[in-house]
């Protein structure tokens, strides 16, 4: 009886009580999508930085050496000479040197130019169907390409030069898919990976240049492309070697050999990543106080919807009161008005929360190329659950104590 008069009460006055509950479910929302947001960014971006411990590349933005070539979302700062850096393949600090090559995209796709220990030791992947790449210009794909855009083994497609944007498209040179990697949830699937080789023929006369120069497509001479140039060893350009160590004195060594040399740049991706995160911080943090004052807001609101409702109700609790409804029952009833609103808003606000996340993972996915999902729940969220349905509670003890208060014979007698 006293949960129906409660809900009962609420449902009576629509606007009144929807107002505090949309409040309250708005600065749930909010303080959620920060929360999710954060909490898988930091997730992708550490789990993936401490995959490599170092990348060296050309001189320029650290950051954007760490971005490109780790996390495929920036443009690379240049590329580097292969005999330059064969000093990491062979020093005994090192466990892993993994070149790799970018410049060229399919439908927005990366292209990256390196050896299977790219997918085997960083991403632990493994083919689900077909075999690794043997020869030049055969790629394997990652899960994500093959379902979005209808892959298989044996289908063939070109290239294009750029990264993001399409500028010119190697026709001369068409990738054949040989095989296709199992799903890992990591950015690997959405990648295609080939041979170096495959870079340096489809790149033959950037030596010089790089092949991730971005041309548009007058300036690219199409018919410069040869099928039978080579480029010599001197020659052989990567972007980057992605370094893994197998000694803790490797950390204070190798960085700094690294940077003495002219043309070398080392990033350590668990350093840069942090820096990041901590710049991003506190503009999480302004969205978090942006929604405590709207959280208050609604608490307020609470207060004053209840205290209108008592004005309005005085006549009618006092009826009550004359019928035999006890003060408890009164008190308690007001209490469960306030339960009643903050359980509303709180668990339409993590609903609102999780599907707004998940519409953004979408554009998330594309963006970072990592699969951002609406479906991961945090314990915190319980805690904002409970607290908020304490505070719509407690924010009702106010209006409780003046209904508990009323003068039943001063009210009779003046609606008479």
């Amino acid at each position: 009886m006293i949960f129906k008069l409660a809900w009962r009460n609420i449902i009576t006055r629509p606007l009144s009580s929807g107002l505090s509950a949309v409040l309250l479910s708005s600065s749930i929302m909010v303080i959620v999508l920060s929360m999710l947001t954060m909490k898988q960014m930091k997730s992708k971006f550490n789990e993936n930085a401490n995959k490599i411990d170092l990348v060296v590349g050309a001189k320029g933005s650290r950051l954007q050496s760490v971005l490109c070539n780790v996390f495929h979302i920036d443009y690379p700062n240049g590329n580097i000479k292969l005999n330059e850096v064969g000093f990491l393949f062979k020093h005994p600090f090192v466990k892993s040197a993994i070149p790799i090559s970018l410049g060229d995209s399919y439908k927005k796709h990366r292209i990256i130019g390196t050896n299977p220990n790219f997918i085997t030791q960083i991403y632990n992947g493994s083919i689900s169907k077909g075999n690794f790449f043997n020869e030049p210009l055969e790629v394997v794909i990652g899960a994500n390409v093959a379902a979005k855009l209808k892959l298989d083994i044996g289908d063939s497609f070109s290239g294009s030069h750029g990264i993001e944007e399409s500028t010119h498209d190697h026709e001369d040179f068409p990738y054949r898919i040989v095989g296709v990697l199992s799903p890992t949830g990591e950015i690997i699937d959405q990648l295609i990976v080939t041979s170096l080789e495959s870079v340096w023929q489809v790149h033959p006369h950037n030596d010089k240049k790089g092949s991730f120069d971005l041309k548009t497509a007058e300036e690219h001479d199409h018919h410069s492309h040869d099928h039978k140039s080579e480029v010599s060893e001197n020659n052989k350009e990567v972007t980057a070697v992605l370094v893994n160590y197998n000694s803790p004195r490797a950390k204070f060594s190798i960085p700094g050999i690294v940077n003495q040399k002219n043309a070398l740049m080392g990033a350590e991706p668990a350093i840069e990543i942090k820096q990041l995160l901590d710049l991003i911080e506190p503009a999480v943090n302004v969205i978090y106080v942006l929604s405590l004052f709207i959280f208050g807001l609604s608490l307020f609101s609470i207060v004053v919807t209840l205290l209108n409702s008592m004005k309005d109700r005085k006549y009618e609790i006092s009826m009550m009161r004359v019928g035999g409804a006890s003060v408890r029952l009164i008190f308690i009833s007001i209490i469960l008005e306030g339960f009643f609103i903050g359980l509303l808003g709180s668990v339409s606000g993590l609903i609102l929360g999780h599907s707004i996340m998940g519409i953004m993972a979408r554009f998330l996915n594309l963006k970072y190329n990592y699969q951002f999902s609406g479906m991961v729940f945090d314990s915190l969220e319980l805690v904002l659950l409970f607290v908020t349905i304490l505070i719509g509670m407690t924010a009702a003890i106010f209006p409780a104590i003046a209904a508990y208060r009323l003068d039943i014979s001063k009210t009779l007698k003046n609606k008479t």
